[in-house]
């Protein structure tokens, strides 16, 4: 008796085949796909090294914080020493410290990556090279030593966050107007 479906038994070599045939349109198919990556990769080249430049100078924030804050540095005052700097208190005066000079290792460590690397897919406006290290310390002022240093003070000693979880929402606080200053203005393309 007869089910209603022929029963078709495929040879090796029609497998083979159909095999060779399922490679070739997936080895097309992973092409393209590779395709709009370096389509994508290329267009926004300028965003992606600007994102590892800023990798880099997340690393040298948390590393120097880590080597001023968390370890023992007989140059610095004690964890919870309280200060009254007039204008305000803070309850960490070590993380004070530590935080703003990882701010200003990170602000000089990602000056000459951006200006030799980041923006060199662009003609830029012309500016000599001290008056963009000056607008980019000027502009860092803002987003690293205003924005990122008042996040981690902030949520660190009034909110009790651990410094390592507030240091990562200060830059991505900071990273928007990064990009804006530093692409709009400092590394702007010439007209």
């Amino acid at each position: 008796m007869s089910s209603g479906r022929a029963d078709k038994r495929v040879t090796f070599r029609e497998y083979c085949e159909l095999m060779e045939n399922l490679s070739d349109n997936t080895l097309a198919a992973r092409d393209a796909v590779w395709d709009v990556v370096r389509a994508n990769v290329r267009k926004h080249a300028t965003l992606l090294k600007f994102t590892l430049v800023g990798a880099l100078g997340y690393a040298l924030y948390t590393g120097t914080l880590f080597l001023t804050y968390d370890l023992p540095t007989p140059f610095m005052p004690a964890r919870d020493t309280h200060i009254d700097l007039g204008l305000f208190t803070h309850s960490d005066f070590r993380l004070l410290i530590a935080t703003i000079v990882a701010a200003e290792v990170s602000i000089s460590g990602g000056f000459f990556p951006r200006d030799l690397w980041v923006f060199t897919d662009r003609a830029l406006a012309r500016k000599p090279g001290w008056l963009r290290f000056v607008q980019y310390q000027v502009k860092s002022v803002v987003s690293t030593l205003g924005v990122l240093t008042v996040t981690v003070n902030f949520l660190t000693p009034v909110l009790g966050v651990p410094h390592y979880i507030a240091t990562p929402i200060g830059v991505a606080a900071a990273f928007a107007w990064n990009w804006f200053t530093e692409s709009a203005i400092i590394w702007r393309r010439a007209q």
